[in-house]
């Protein structure tokens, strides 16, 4: 698992060589909390990073005073220690500086002997009033020497063998070469990073300055396969008409019909569709729409129609991004290229900040879903220059579908499956009924469902965000989410992404929404930072249980199985179950080595362990209140016998109990605290102006965001659940099932695309 826990001293071997990376100085998590306490006001939250020894994201409430730049310096300084950063912090090189909702982002660039060390960031978050640091993400590499010997092919070699690596296409920008040092390898080298633009893909390729070497390419044009959807935001959404076709873009009553008469504000008076948020147009200039009089009625076979389509989405995204309160996230002329090209399918590329629609099967812009998923590629790269490393490439597919679905469903005149993305598009390649491109209620977990391809795996992205927008509200769930990229690197995972969201409410709305939005990110696996569950000394009672998974009549589980069995003692505290065996699918090539998976969560849907390492006697972490949830998941190949659980003990604080069923109606000593109630709320901050939405969308048939988001993880996501227990050994009396209560199974078959 990809955890970052607050542990014990985290030792590091040096490296001696001139060019290695070496160890930062030692330190605790303990050590580093306490240090941070004594400079907060109020809580401070620490996600440590186990492999680095130290902080990776902190969030607290630190007075300060000066300018925020000084400021941020000066209290990186005094924790460089347990930051693992240069004493004296010149290390460091302010790069942006960026106002958010919850005030204002300084990311500094990691420097060593003047050249910028690839990928490694630090961003401080400094409150609107320029009084206290509000959290700092730590994003660069400790311990980095200058790489030794004067070798350098220079600057235009490197270009040479970039352009020569993605053989030689025709650039439409100038190159851009950055020297710098690579810090991710064994030993820090340094390397010319190019980054190529042409008309359909941006290229960043890797050069290394002293052989010439070609170390890394890399495509970060940002693609969606089958695009084209229509009007506000499709005939099919608007109208709920099922059977519409594209019949060769040619036009009908029906998708006359369809259109709606809307504003166009914004524009410059030049008389195209260019304005200051958009500027559509298609690949030859000289065949744009264009009206004295501001008026662009045209049917949608007429290719200026898309223009029309595009220019409308775009510029009514952007104004909403201003009334959730982000002035400055992509706030520019977006560029939008329609009709460009024969080919069913849409991108983003970095290099020119422009959008491209492409006019194969259904247009692609005349559908407003896949003009808003190709926007939100350009409002990350805009947030988070440089975006698509680690995991972004999925959530980056996975946020444009969001951003569609929520904008539209809050914007829009959709009357019908709002989960369902492109549903117009779609028509001309999906089978399914209705059609869509994909969807937000995709039943997905990660990562035993993860495919390594980023529009599937988007899907478990896409179907996080929508739960927990569903629990929290559009307006909350757009802010966080938007907010939470802010805090991001270059190269975040789906946990550390996850973990910037609850940042993000914590410090624009005091934290009132995180434990809904944990439970709604931990459904889908996208969260694995656990919750630390109490720890009570005391097992007052424990009772023989007979619960595992279902097997098939191999004795193994299935493949693709998302499975939940509930236990609960009634009246306890807190409870740890015993684990007799477990044996579940473990390979290299799996996630952390672990293919298939057990989760134990509370009742309310925290997740507070992750299991998948084989055992005969293991005893689970404690967690609050009297109901487990087991939920074990698994990926599409190699069943195995699963999990056996034979006791449930009730922990508690006072003395223990002799073993056996313990009344229900008797109450148990040594309560905790409810780990989904609310933390202490920090200073208030400045809230975002507020934002007249639609209501709430009704989940579609078939949905079980709407059901799950409160509940947490249900018996399989949307199964149905059967009652029975047992007693080793014999049938339970009524009084052991008292104590025991129900211990439900739900097994569902998550739904999968080729």
């Amino acid at each position: 698992m990809r955890r970052c826990l607050c542990i014990a001293t985290i030792l590091v071997a040096a490296c001696t060589a001139d060019d290695a990376v070496v160890a930062p100085a030692v330190t605790t998590s303990a050590s580093a909390q306490a240090s941070l306490e004594r400079d907060a006001v109020g809580p401070v939250q620490v996600t440590w990073d186990v492999s680095a020894a130290r902080p990776r994201l902190i969030v607290g409430e630190f007075p300060i005073g000066g300018a925020p730049d000084a400021a941020a310096r000066e209290f990186l300084r005094a924790h460089a220690t347990a930051f693992g950063l240069a004493p004296d912090g010149g290390d460091l090189t302010l790069a942006t500086t960026r106002r958010g909702l919850a005030g204002t982002y300084l990311r500094f660039q990691q420097t060593v002997a003047g050249l910028p060390v690839l990928d490694a960031q630090v961003v401080v978050v400094v409150s609107a009033a320029g009084d206290r640091i509000r959290a700092v993400h730590l994003a660069h590499r400790a311990g980095v020497r200058a790489p030794g010997g004067t070798t350098d092919v220079g600057a235009d070699a490197a270009l040479a063998r970039a352009r020569a690596a993605v053989a030689g296409p025709i650039e439409t920008a100038a190159p851009v070469i950055v020297l710098g040092i690579d810090a991710t390898r064994a030993r820090a080298q340094r390397v010319y990073r190019v980054d190529l633009t042409t008309a359909r893909s941006t290229w960043q390729v890797t050069v290394d300055a002293a052989t010439g070497a070609v170390l890394a390419t890399r495509d970060r044009t940002v693609t969606v396969n089958g695009t084209g959807l229509v009007y506000d935001p499709n005939p099919v959404a608007s109208t709920g008409t099922a059977g519409l076709t594209d019949n060769n873009d040619a036009t009908s009553p029906a998708l006359d019909a369809a259109r709606v008469s809307v504003t166009l504000p914004n524009l410059d008076g030049s008389g195209f569709l260019r304005g200051l948020y958009a500027d559509a147009r298609p690949s030859n200039v000289n065949q744009r729409a264009q009206s004295a009089g501001l008026t662009f009625a045209y049917t949608r076979a007429d290719d200026r129609f898309e223009e029309v389509v595009a220019y409308f989405h775009l510029d009514r995204a952007q104004r909403r991004l201003q009334q959730l309160g982000f002035t400055m996230v992509n706030n520019r002329r977006q560029v939008a290229v329609v009709n460009d090209g024969n080919q069913d399918n849409s991108f983003y590329s970095p290099g020119n900040k422009q959008l491209s629609f492409g006019a194969g099967g259904v247009d692609d812009a005349e559908d407003g879903d896949i003009v808003l998923h190709e926007y939100g590629h350009s409002i990350q790269d805009n947030q988070v220059p440089g975006w698509g490393g680690g995991d972004q490439g999925a959530m980056g597919e996975g946020f444009g579908d969001y951003l569609a679905g929520s904008f539209m469903a809050t914007l829009s005149n959709e009357v019908t499956d709002p989960a369902c993305v492109g549903d117009w598009d779609a028509v001309s390649y999906d089978t399914r009924t209705p059609p869509c491109l994909r969807r937000l209620d995709e039943p997905k977990h990660y990562p035993e469902d993860a495919t390594g391809e980023v529009h599937d795996d988007g899907e478990m992205w896409s179907a996080a965000l929508w739960r927990a927008r569903t629990a929290v509200g559009a307006d909350v769930a757009d802010r966080v989410v938007i907010e939470g990229h802010e805090l991001l690197g270059t190269s975040a995972t789906f946990d550390q992404a996850a973990g910037a969201i609850l940042a993000a409410d914590q410090m624009v709305f005091a934290g009132a929404h995180v434990p809904a939005l944990r439970r709604a990110l931990y459904h889908h696996g996208v969260l694995r930072t656990v919750v630390p569950g109490p720890t009570l000394p005391t097992v007052v009672s424990m009772m023989a249980v007979d619960v595992a998974n279902p097997t098939g009549s191999g004795g193994n589980y299935a493949n693709n199985l998302d499975d939940t069995q509930v236990i609960t003692l009634p009246g306890a505290a807190a409870v740890r179950l015993h684990f007799d065996a477990i044996d579940v699918e473990q390979d290299a090539g799996c996630l952390d080595g672990a293919c298939d998976n057990i989760y134990l969560f509370d009742a309310a849907g925290d997740l507070f362990q992750i299991i998948n390492r084989p055992s005969t006697n293991l005893t689970s972490v404690q967690i609050p209140g009297d109901t487990v949830r087991v939920r074990l998941v698994t990926d599409v190949s190699v069943g195995r016998p699963g999990y056996h659980v034979d006791r449930i003990e009730a922990m508690g604080g006072g003395a223990p109990i002799d073993a056996g069923v313990v009344d229900a109606s008797t109450p148990v000593d040594g309560g905790v605290p409810d780990a989904g109630a609310p933390v202490d709320a920090a200073p208030a901050v400045d809230a975002a102006p507020a934002v007249d939405a639609a209501p709430a969308v009704d989940a579609a048939p078939g949905d079980d965001a709407a059901v799950d988001a409160a509940a947490g993880p249900d018996a399989g996501g949307g199964g149905e659940e059967s009652g029975g227990c047992c007693q080793t050994g014999s049938t339970p009396s009524p009084s052991g099932l008292a104590a025991l209560g129900l211990v439900a199974l739900g097994l569902r078959r998550r739904r999968r695309r080729g």
